[in-house]
């Protein structure tokens, strides 16, 4: 192998061990994703006023025979102004302790919210939903309620949420996940980023696909870098075919 081919091989095996490892990681990413999607159908359970299905927007629901009554619990606290509040001057809205009432049945913990101080969209928006979900492998359709525990000022590995599941009988169960253990919970981390809970888009093992694309990333790192290790590497291996043929006839 003459030094221009060893230049080549060494160049190659370099940007295939550095594109190698977000090439498997999105890869991951979308086979879980087309999993989970194809065998999950999730609507939101609350409709609006123009009959659209909507985070909800309402303290009483009632689906598949199952009523819900959200509680909320004041605490005479207000929580903090965002950014976004100071410059729209918006006031601060309340904190409630907001409990949760499945057909007349206290259902888990009253867990602090804070509820939305803008005039339009839900008041509970980024902090509950009620979701239906259909699974398509085992035929059965059941109620899920989301809800994000750790507040506004929390991001990252210290989030968490609560899903309450709901069946057709009435009988409730309860899970608890955080951004931390999340690649166990599929099913969850497409309900909080389907109702919005989660503050951000985020990932089943990795955030790498949740960014905003751009030319650097991912167009030219990692599928430009991995392409062009595979093709320095082919060239770089590659056997000069009617040389080698015409040395063996001689």
């Amino acid at each position: 192998m003459n030094l221009k081919k060893i230049i080549l091989l060494v160049f190659s095996v370099f940007l295939l061990l550095i594109s190698i490892g977000p090439l498997l990681t999105m890869a991951r990413e979308l086979w879980t994703s087309s999993k989970v999607d194809g065998r999950y159908k999730v609507q939101h359970a609350y409709t609006d006023d123009n009959g659209f299905p909507d985070i909800i927007d309402t303290q009483t629901l009632t689906v598949h025979d199952q009523s819900i009554f959200i509680k909320e619990e004041t605490t005479e606290r207000k929580a903090p102004l965002t950014s976004w509040d100071r410059e729209e001057g918006v006031p601060p809205g309340d904190i409630v302790n907001l409990q949760l009432v499945i057909n007349g049945r206290n259902v888990s913990t009253a867990d602090p919210i804070w509820l939305s101080n803008r005039q339009r969209g839900s008041r509970y928006f980024s902090w509950l939903d009620v979701l239906t979900v259909k699974d398509r492998v085992k035929g059965t359709e059941q109620l899920m309620i989301v809800q994000r525990l750790s507040d506004d000022d929390v991001v990252d590995n210290n989030r968490k949420w609560k899903i309450i599941t709901v069946d057709r009988s009435g009988k409730t169960s309860e899970e608890h996940f955080t951004y931390k253990n999340r690649s166990d919970h599929p099913l969850g981390v497409k309900l909080v980023n389907f109702s919005y809970t989660g503050l951000m888009q985020m990932g089943y093992y990795s955030d790498l696909l949740k960014g905003y694309p751009s030319l650097i990333f991912p167009f030219t790192y990692p599928f430009a870098t991995g392409l062009m290790g595979v093709v320095f590497l082919w060239l770089a291996l590659r056997r000069k075919g009617e040389k080698h043929a015409g040395e063996t006839i001689s």
